[in-house]
């Protein structure tokens, strides 16, 4: 399968939560990586290209406890693999001001890509 990713991707091993129609629906990731452009990763919810999610990532703190920072999307794309199904979830938009972690983490993340 030929890459159509506009962005690299990294491995990403934080706990992410992916909330759809509003917060009414939730999905949990497994295997997931993301970039820049968005979070993928597979699923064994169904779920329909199209709908708008909205990606929580826990970052886990020094001191304790932990941080959440979230980033508003919509699935870009999905399609069955077995028991799963792959998705790709699109960023709106990554701002320094509102996912200063995120995107620390992910210029982090590209050193070693």
């Amino acid at each position: 399968m030929q890459e159509q990713r506009e962005n690299p991707r990294s491995s990403f091993h934080l706990r992410t939560d992916v909330l759809l129609n509003e917060g009414k629906e939730h999905i949990s990731l497994l295997r997931a990586n993301i970039g820049f452009g968005g979070i993928g990763g597979y699923t064994r919810d169904l779920v329909k290209a199209g709908s708008d999610a909205l990606v929580q990532i826990h970052f886990v703190q020094r001191e304790g406890g932990e941080s959440i920072e979230s980033a508003q999307g919509q699935i870009i794309w999905q399609k069955q693999d077995g028991n799963f199904t792959a998705l790709g979830i699109g960023f709106s938009e990554l701002k320094s001001e509102r996912h200063p972690q995120l995107i620390s983490y992910l210029r982090y993340a590209e050193q070693f890509d």
